[in-house]
């Protein structure tokens, strides 16, 4: 239409990602669309900038069968656990060969001598691999193109870190998908977990994903990180994996609810100091040598935080924790425990207690 009048069509679209966006916040804010489907609706915007390694289950939590496990084996895994698809390796388990498909085992479970006689691998189904840094966008399209559900992640030597489904993906738009096998354990593996213990005492699960501990907690975190979950923050705060009783203080920028006191956050006028930072002690509840599986924060009680910031050796954006300087040494026979004494001794010094 626009040639017949001799007139050039625009290149750049009449609407930009964020004004619709913004569109779809005023919509759900008037009521005329639910909170859900603004959700749903600014999920599927956000798929293309998201990456498969987000989404991943990561290879450690990935269940696999080997290659030459019998089908009778096959068999009393899927009555174990109920899996449709399971990845199947030889030798090592991030040396993945193919899938082995519950539908291809129900065909042959009537010919005894042929479910005897057999071994995975027999069955196996070729595996699509796809790198990290592909988005969840292309991933779809190539699950639909290639009618498969599940892919094999790889990072950029190669290596096999994870599994990615075509669940996982629905899950980016829809939200967590349960069904009738899930048990409670599953479900907090899955989504991680936050428990108030009582007044600024909360028990997080380590695969709890940052955006829900901000949330959580009314904190937020420095931009950059390289962590997802409240384990990569641990490992990052602490500088090791630390074991059970391990504790650590930190300094935590609060988010200040625009219901909070009639003002919000972005308003320097407004904001008090004392309001702005929350101290928290991380406390290690459980763990072992390789992952931190549950971690306490416990809001710790303090004067004007202004006064007391620069007397922390350890500084980053919205996060300080107190360390030993590094030329005071430690005793041979000095071990963790007094080590983690000290930290915490240097803390009292800067009345953070």
């Amino acid at each position: 239409m626009l040639k017949l009048l001799g007139l050039k069509a625009e290149s750049e679209p009449n609407v930009t990602e964020e004004e619709l966006k913004l569109m779809l916040r005023v919509a759900e804010l008037s009521g005329a669309i639910e909170e859900e489907e603004q959700d749903m609706i600014e999920n599927v915007l956000e798929i293309k900038d998201t990456h498969v390694k987000e989404v991943m289950t990561p290879l450690v939590d990935v269940m696999a069968i080997d290659a030459h496990a019998t089908l009778m084996d096959f068999h009393k895994l899927w009555v174990l656990e109920q899996f449709s698809r399971v990845p199947v390796f030889e030798q090592r388990i991030d040396n993945i060969v193919g899938i082995a498909y519950a539908m291809d085992l129900l065909d042959i479970l009537q010919n005894q001598k042929q479910l005897d006689g057999s071994v995975v691998g027999d069955i196996v189904q070729p595996a699509f691999f796809v790198p990290d840094s592909m988005s969840v966008w292309n991933l779809l399209r190539e699950f639909r193109i290639r009618k498969v559900h599940m892919a094999v992640v790889l990072n950029e030597y190669g290596g096999t870190i994870g599994i990615v489904t075509m669940e996982d993906v629905v899950e980016e738009i829809v939200g967590e998908i349960f069904d009738e096998n899930d048990s409670k354990e599953e479900i907090q593996k899955k989504t991680g977990y936050i428990v108030k213990q009582g007044d600024g005492i909360f028990d997080v699960d380590t695969g709890t994903s940052i955006d829900q501990l901000c949330e959580d907690l009314d904190i937020t975190l420095p931009e950059g990180h390289q962590y997802e979950t409240v384990s990569g923050f641990i490992c990052e705060t602490f500088g090791c994996i630390p074991r059970a009783g391990e504790s650590v203080k930190v300094v935590l920028e609060r988010v200040e609810r625009e219901e909070d006191n009639g003002y919000k956050t972005e308003d320097p006028h407004h904001t008090r100091s004392k309001e702005k930072y929350q101290i928290y002690k991380l406390e290690i509840l459980a763990g072992t040598a390789r992952k931190v599986s549950s971690v306490r924060f416990k809001r710790v009680k303090q004067g004007d935080l202004d006064a007391v910031a620069p007397k922390f050796t350890h500084v980053v954006p919205k996060i300080m924790r107190t360390r030993l300087r590094v030329h005071e040494k430690l005793p041979k026979d000095d071990d963790r425990k007094l080590f983690q004494d000290r930290i915490d001794d240097k803390a009292d010094h800067a009345n953070l207690s």
